[in-house]
């Protein structure tokens, strides 16, 4: 059998990996238009900072991939795919090769979205997506002392830290009224601007980037999208961080959502038999919504290629609906989320209720730690539906919310839920069940 794995990414690596085990025998091929293996993309801000070595964010290396039987052809990248002949064209520095195929795994990903901004194209402007955007940008920062974040969200806020952490002026621009709200409702998000802002980051929200003057840049004029009222603000370097479009515009007769990503079910296949997909050129099911959305997360994309190089590989395996799971560690605090925010499940047409909650992390007399929790739990029934944690261990206090909606647990259960006490531990009642009480007695008295 024939595997051939269009994207050498989290996605495609983990798929192929995945195949190997699954068939030993299968020839498997991974076209990868980069030429460094499998690494972390996520881990890229962290190592503008140095906190980790360029190299080290890979984790399987091209000689790695030989040594376990999968060919890897570097350098090339998929320009069609005929998926009736089962074969696809792969060119690079304008050689072309045709590629047979018995399963397709397509893992191409996506390309940084440039916003509609004049003067983007000037020297100074930076995207923070691949090996090489790393190693330009953390080349340049070293010659600048003000550099400027479009976009407030995981990788630009990430991005921000760093550079403030390299001794840099920092702003931030942000087009929504809030840092973070595809991962928080705004008055969680609320709580993560009072971070960075006492952290010495600038932040603009609601507000749009028009013009990027000089080149190299020098300044940016951005406009108050509530006022009209323009600012301009220097600036050496920009990094835009403003979101990804998929790659997968070359695939046609393949079904698609209205921003191109590829839809796949629980086994990742696509509607062409014998073609999957995975990664971040995918869409697939909110377990809470129901409805299809992009899947822009790592997790997701590790098991996704997970599922495609299993099933391609004759094996059987299948993904539960997308939770939505996300963390992140902003100047030392940690944040958390799972499951839709409420503007999300409001748009959904979903009845809700919402509670938050901010307790310590010990007994008040402990002197610990402050933190906030808001649970989004479904009416009547008060199953969880969502959690957002702001706050000292929030990525492992979000996993007990994760299992909550993977099973249909309840608010009302979570509530009294038994956890654990020590006076330098824990509360004898933890915030998340303090939370869960609030909700669960909203929801009895509507009854």
């Amino acid at each position: 059998m024939k595997i051939l794995i269009l994207g050498g990414g989290a996605a495609g690596g983990t798929a192929a990996q995945f195949a190997r085990k699954s068939d030993r025998k299968a020839e498997i091929t991974i076209i990868d238009s980069e030429p460094y293996g499998q690494y972390s993309r996520c881990g890229l801000p962290y190592a503008l900072r140095g906190m980790v070595d360029d190299e080290g964010l890979i984790e399987f290396s091209p000689e790695w991939f030989g040594k376990n039987r999968i060919e890897a052809l570097y350098g090339w990248k998929a320009v069609s795919v005929d998926f009736n002949e089962r074969k696809a064209i792969i060119e690079r520095d304008g050689e072309k090769r045709e590629m047979e195929y018995d399963r397709l795994i397509i893992a191409t990903g996506a390309r940084p979205w440039a916003p509609p901004i004049k003067g983007i194209d000037v020297e100074g402007i930076f995207y923070l997506r691949t090996l090489d955007d790393l190693k330009r940008a953390k080349e340049y920062a070293k010659g600048i002392e003000k550099a400027l974040i479009v976009g407030a969200g995981l990788i630009g806020l990430e991005s921000a830290e760093s550079l403030k952490e390299m001794g840099k002026e920092v702003t931030v621009v942000e087009f929504l009224p809030a840092p973070l709200l595809a991962m928080f409702d705004q008055d969680m998000a609320g709580l993560v601007a009072d971070i960075l802002e006492r952290n010495g980051i600038k932040a603009l929200y609601g507000h749009e980037v028009l013009l990027i003057e000089g080149d190299p840049v020098s300044s940016v004029i951005a406009r108050d999208r509530n006022t009209g009222e323009e600012r301009r603000m220097e600036a050496e370097m920009v990094i835009i961080a403003t979101g990804n479009v998929p790659y997968t515009e070359i695939f046609e007769g393949i079904e698609k959502g209205p921003k191109g990503h590829i839809k796949v079910n629980e086994r990742a296949e696509t509607s062409v038999p014998g073609v999957y997909a995975a990664g971040d050129c995918t869409e697939f099911t909110d377990a809470i919504t129901g409805q299809r959305v992009p899947m822009g997360m790592g997790t997701m994309a590790v098991r996704l290629g997970m599922a495609a190089g299993v099933n391609a590989a004759g094996g059987e395996l299948e993904v539960q609906p997308y939770l939505g799971t996300r963390t992140t560690d902003l100047f030392g605090v940690k944040m958390a989320a799972v499951g839709p925010t409420e503007h999300t499940v409001k748009s959904a047409g979903l009845e809700y209720v919402s509670a938050k909650y901010t307790g310590d992390t010990v007994p008040e007399y402990m002197k610990g730690e402050k933190f906030t929790v808001k649970v989004i739990a479904s009416k009547p029934d008060g199953k969880v539906m969502g959690a957002q944690i702001v706050g000292k261990c929030a990525p492992w206090r979000i996993s007990m919310f994760a299992e909550a909606i993977s099973t249909g647990d309840t608010v009302h259960h979570l509530s009294m839920l038994e956890t654990p006490y020590s006076p330098v531990i824990a509360p004898t009642l933890d915030p998340t069940s303090i939370a869960c009480t609030m909700a669960s007695m909203k929801l009895r008295r509507r009854r």
